[in-house]
C-alpha cells in the first residue's frame, strides 16, 4: 500500500511539473503539427487535385470545356504567349491550346512540379478526351505533351532528380539547428558561454566568431551536398551554382540567428527541441517544396509556404538546376533571404549578448 501511495504521489508531481513547465502544452502542439502535416499532406496525394491551375486561351473551345469541367482550376489568358509566360514563371502548372491549322491539342507542363504536373496532365486529358462527338474527340485526335524545362518526366530518375534539388535546403536547415541551437544549449549547460563573457573583448566579437565559424561549416556541407546532387542524383545544373551557394549561405545564416535567439531563451535541449523542432523545422521542411510540390497544396497553404525562407531557397535551387536561371531571375528570392539573414542575426546576436551580460 505504501508503494502504491508513493507511486501515485510521483505520478501527481510529474504531471504537475509537466504542466508547470508548459512542456505538456508544447508536446500537444507538436503532436497536432505531426498529425496535420504528415496526415494532411499524405492525404492530399490521394485527392483529385482539382485546384491545379491550368491556363487556357480566352474564347477558345478548349477554354469553354476546361472552365466547365471542374477537374482543374482553369485560368483564362488573352493569348497563348501570356499563358506560356505564366507556366515559365511558375504561376500556373500547365497550359492547353490547339495550334491553328492542326488536329492536335498541345499541353505545356511545368515539369519541375513532379507529381503535381503528372496529375494536372491526367486531369486535362480526362476532361478533353471525355468530350466526344460521334465517338471522336471534339478538338482533335492527338495530344502533344511539351515540357517547359525538358526534364523528361518519363525518365525513371525524374522524381529522384527533383528530390536531389532539395538536398542543399535540407542540409542547411538541419545544420543550422545543430551548429547554432544545440551548440549554444551545450555551452549554457557546461558554462562555457559564461566564461567567454569574461574575455576582454566585446561580446559582439564572440557572437560574430561563432557565426562565421558555423557559416564556414554550412558552406562546406553545402558544397558537398551539391556535388552529391550532381554526381549521385544525376542533376546537370543549367544555371550558376554560385547563386545556389549564396542562397544557402543566406538561408543558413538566417536560420542560425533564429536558433541562437531561441536557444538563448530556453533552459535546456529538450525544451529547444520542442519549441524549435517540430513547430519550425518540420513545417519548413514539408511545406517549402523540398519533399512535396507546392502546387498540390490548397491555396491557403501555398500562401503560407511562401513565408518560409526555405521556399525562397528552393526557388533559387530550381532556377539553378533546371531553368538556367541567372541573378536577374532569382534576385527577388535572394533579396528576401538577405533581409531574413540580417533580421535574424540581429535578433540572435542581441539575445546571446544579453544572455552573457546577465551572467
Amino acid at each position: 500500500m505504501r508503494n502504491l501511495t508513493a507511486l501515485l504521489g510521483i505520478m501527481r508531481n510529474e504531471m504537475l511539473l509537466q504542466l508547470k513547465t508548459k512542456l505538456f502544452v508544447m508536446s500537444l502542439i507538436n503532436s497536432i503539427v505531426i498529425v496535420i502535416l504528415w496526415g494532411y499532406l499524405a492525404g492530399l496525394q490521394a485527392q483529385p487535385m482539382n485546384h491545379l491551375k491550368v491556363g487556357v486561351v480566352e474564347g477558345s473551345p478548349i477554354a469553354q470545356t476546361m472552365l466547365s469541367s471542374g477537374k482543374v482550376a482553369a485560368v483564362v489568358f488573352p493569348d497563348r504567349d501570356a499563358a506560356k509566360a505564366a507556366v515559365l514563371e511558375g504561376r500556373i502548372i500547365a497550359m492547353v491550346y490547339a495550334p491553328a491549322g492542326t488536329e492536335r491539342i498541345t499541353v505545356l507542363l511545368d515539369d519541375t512540379q513532379g507529381a503535381a504536373a503528372r496529375t494536372a496532365l491526367a486531369n486535362i486529358t480526362t476532361t478533353l478526351l471525355g468530350t466526344l462527338q460521334g465517338g471522336q474527340n471534339a478538338y482533335g485526335t492527338a495530344f502533344a505533351i511539351e515540357e517547359a524545362w525538358g526534364l523528361d518526366m518519363n525518365d525513371p530518375t525524374y522524381l529522384l532528380r527533383l528530390l536531389g534539388s532539395g538536398l542543399a535546403a535540407m542540409v542547411v536547415l538541419s545544420n543550422a539547428f545543430v551548429f547554432s541551437g544545440f551548440t549554444l544549449i551545450a555551452e549554457k549547460t557546461s558554462g562555457t558561454i559564461y566564461f567567454l563573457a569574461l574575455a576582454p573583448i566585446s561580446r559582439l566579437w564572440v557572437v560574430l566568431g561563432k557565426l562565421v565559424a558555423n557559416t564556414l561549416l554550412i558552406l562546406a556541407s553545402t558544397i558537398m551536398t551539391v556535388l552529391i546532387a550532381v554526381y549521385l542524383f544525376g542533376i546537370t545544373p543549367t544555371g550558376s551554382l554560385w547563386l545556389l551557394v549564396l542562397a544557402a549561405l543566406l538561408t543558413g545564416v538566417g536560420l542560425m540567428g533564429l536558433c541562437y535567439a531561441i536557444s538563448a531563451y530556453v533552459k535546456d535541449e529538450r525544451t529547444f527541441r520542442i519549441v524549435a523542432g517540430l513547430p519550425l523545422m518540420m513545417p519548413m521542411m514539408l511545406l517549402s517544396g523540398i519533399m512535396y510540390p507546392v502546387a498540390i497544396f490548397p491555396t491557403w497553404l501555398q500562401s503560407l509556404s511562401e513565408l518560409f525562407p526555405l521556399a525562397w531557397m528552393m526557388e533559387v535551387s530550381h532556377a539553378v538546376f533546371f531553368k538556367g536561371g541567372g541573378f536577374a531571375d532569382v534576385w527577388q528570392s535572394l533579396t528576401l533571404l538577405a533581409a531574413f539573414a540580417v533580421t535574424m542575426v540581429l535578433w540572435g546576436g542581441v539575445a546571446v549578448s544579453r544572455l552573457m551580460r546577465v551572467q
